[in-house]
């Protein structure tokens, strides 16, 4: 079995105080109680995903990462149902 080097975007939800990890290159996400667990949890998921994973549908959530992701916050003119 070989390794494959991925990308994990983890943040605090401010709702449940948990973290989530969302790995950039399948869209799978995961949580947990902190930082640590919450990327340890990511690796888990990834890897449970892709066990069985045939390699038309690994094509179709494959997104090539070419470099590594940057973070940054942005600010948009928000429709007032996001005041909500």
């Amino acid at each position: 079995m070989g390794v494959k080097d991925l990308h994990a975007i983890v943040y605090k939800d401010v709702e449940s105080s948990q973290w989530v990890a969302v790995c950039v290159e399948y869209d799978i996400a995961s949580s947990g109680e902190s930082e640590t667990d919450a990327f340890s949890m990511i690796k888990e998921a990834v890897e449970l995903h892709l066990e069985d994973i045939t390699r038309e549908q690994l094509e179709r959530i494959d997104n090539a990462v070419g470099s590594e992701p940057v973070v940054r916050k942005f600010s948009i003119h928000a429709p007032p149902i996001l005041d909500e």
